[in-house]
């Protein structure tokens, strides 16, 4: 059944490009599922309802370490598991075993996540056992699934192309999670929405794992490449880092740019909860996430059209998105001013104009990170796809953590957990009281998390502190992405071309 099938030259067959771009929609799903809903699980269901508020943000931060520091050893995993996935040969391929295995074993934990039957600090033991299984399984489907984009093509406008068809369904994925979770929890209560949500998640993340590994194919790799990579060891990893200067300023750039831009999602959950009332914080949500996903789209349908149509190049692209982003962020600050209800159009127009220019940043430095291994190819005759991808992951789990930092100071500076508490007590005794009854668990949650949520109920100092968390910390990491790129990212369309003909030349020379 898993049989290694290979293609050759630059363009990639039909079938694999569209499996491929496609599966990403539901990696994503989950992804997102985990990284946006986890921690809202153990804030307002897993933990439960305590009988101080001190003892629940004591539960609360020690979950908030946990987070921080396997996502800091993830990070450091992620080099681990490229160095063994570029090591490691096998008779079906080289991506397809860790893409099976990686997906086959964290859909389990992400449905055992969210169906822990404790609360309190069994709770907190378990998550930290659970979490951990799931930050190392997933890295395993991770680091292959992203090391295949660079190996499918050379070309620039092919990868291009992939990058945005891939980015397409990425977001797709996101966008429902984003948008799909609210809804259900605000009716079903947290605890049954986010166990029914993990199982069918899972399901077709698995799913479109298992086909993707059994249908595509592989680019052929030369016997130079593979050479590499056998005999690679796992120092070479941080050396491609330190003498690579393009890898390393896509690396710091891609670091900026992720905490940033995660920033914004991770504290808008709580954001609509506290602006716009837990009731109706649901559907405010699902329109700002339609809004995201229309900019987004709309960025990754224009991004392709900028560079191949009216042949603007890359950083141009990303000095006007940058400034436009950094823009957008000043004036969502400033709209803390106004009633959050009567100006929420406004707020879907900044939104619009951040999340698209967000977007070309994204695609911009996506391109950058690729471009770079041909770079490495070109001075070192080393491609390194899964070595250098590995460093990307670092850097999504280490902006992971630091976005972590975010939320927990930003809750805490606005003395806000205690509505949290409340909002556990009322989620673990409507259960005691209604059971499964989904519907009478939702009921008896929203009447109590309503009169202590939205703007008239939250203070306004609270919510103030809030926002400066929400649009002025990501603003700044924004404004530091573009200034650390403009500054050290050297390789511009012209220089790519050159390096891919050098490269080529090379290997014709060596076959003749």
């Amino acid at each position: 059944m898993f049989k290694n099938k290979t293609f050759e030259g630059e363009n990639v067959p039909k079938a694999t490009k569209w499996l491929f771009c496609s599966s990403g929609m539901f990696r994503d799903l989950v992804y997102q599922f985990v990284s946006m809903f986890l921690l809202m699980y153990a804030q307002y269901c897993g933990i439960g309802g305590q009988e101080s508020t001190e003892e629940f943000v004591a539960m609360y931060s020690v979950i908030t370490v946990i987070i921080i520091v396997l996502r800091v050893w993830d990070g450091f995993n992620d080099p681990i598991m490229g160095f063994i996935v570029e090591k490691a040969h096998f008779k079906w391929g080289k991506y397809r075993p860790w893409i099976f295995l990686g997906a086959l074993l964290s859909s389990i934990v992400t449905i055992l996540m969210f169906w822990l039957p404790v609360h309190g600090w069994a709770y907190v033991a378990c998550f930290a056992i659970f979490y951990f299984l799931w930050d190392f399984t997933y890295t395993m489907n991770d680091i292959a699934f992203w090391s295949v984009l660079p190996s499918l093509s050379q070309k620039e406008k092919v990868r291009a192309n992939l990058t945005t068809l891939l980015s397409i369904f990425v977001s797709i994925g996101s966008f429902t999670a984003g948008g799909l979770v609210p809804i259900l929890s605000s009716s079903l209560g947290y605890t049954i929405s986010y166990q029914m949500f993990s199982i069918v998640a899972s399901v077709l993340y698995f799913a479109s794992q298992l086909i993707l590994v059994i249908f595509m194919k592989e680019r052929k790799r030369d016997e130079e490449t593979e050479q590499t990579s056998e005999n690679m060891k796992f120092r070479d990893i941080f050396t491609v880092l330190v003498k690579n200067s393009q890898v390393r300023s896509s690396i710091v750039g891609i670091l900026l740019y992720y905490t940033g831009a995660s920033i914004l999602v991770t504290l808008g959950l709580n954001y609509f909860y506290f602006n716009f009332g837990y009731s109706e914080a649901g559907t405010y949500q699902l329109i700002f996430t339609v809004v995201y996903a229309v900019a987004t789209l709309l960025g990754q349908f224009v991004y392709p059209l900028l560079v191949n149509k009216f042949k603007f190049h890359k950083m141009q692209i990303f000095t006007v998105a940058s400034i436009l982003t950094v823009i957008g962020y000043g004036f969502l600050f400033l709209y803390i001013f106004l009633n959050p209800v009567i100006y929420f159009p406004l707020l879907c127009i900044l939104g619009l104009v951040v999340f698209f220019n967000q977007t070309l940043i994204s695609m911009v430095l996506y391109i950058f990170i690729q471009d770079s291994i041909e770079y490495n190819e070109y001075h070192f005759k080393e491609r390194r796809e899964s070595a250098v991808f590995s460093l990307r992951a670092f850097t999504a789990k280490l902006g992971s953590s630091l976005q972590q930092i975010v939320l927990y100071v930003s809750l805490l500076a606005g003395s806000l957990y205690a509505i949290s508490n409340q909002i556990s007590g009322a989620e673990m005794e409507a259960i005691k009281m209604f059971g499964d009854n989904a519907a009478e668990v939702g009921k008896y949650v929203s009447t109590i998390a309503n009169s202590i949520t939205g703007y008239e109920n939250v203070e306004f100092w609270q919510r103030l502190v809030y926002q400066i968390g929400f649009t002025i910390i990501p603003g700044l990491l924004m404004l530091g992405c573009f200034i650390w790129t403009k500054c050290t990212y050297k390789i511009t369309e012209e220089n790519h071309e050159i390096m891919v003909l050098e490269i080529e030349r090379r290997k014709n020379n060596e076959t003749k």
